[in-house]
């Protein structure tokens, strides 16, 4: 099984995608958010991982639903 990553992109919207990229470069290389699709409102917009610990369990359900095919690094 796919390992996902949810994510919140600069409008707030909540979706996972199956990779981000880059990510095992840490943010003190490139900084933490990436140019991700967002699936809500189909716009290109910096995206970061969202802390799943936050969330609540229909925020999650949801996220994990709504997913990211495009990005860019």
């Amino acid at each position: 099984m796919e390992q996902r990553t949810v994510v919140r992109c600069a409008e707030g919207h909540l979706f996972s995608t199956a990779t981000f990229p880059m990510q095992n470069l840490g943010t003190a290389r490139l900084g933490p958010g990436r140019l991700i699709r967002c699936p809500q409102c189909g716009r290109l917009r910096s995206s970061v991982p969202a802390d799943v610990s936050e969330l609540s369990g229909a925020q999650l359900a949801r996220a994990m639903r709504l997913e990211a095919v495009e990005f860019l690094t």
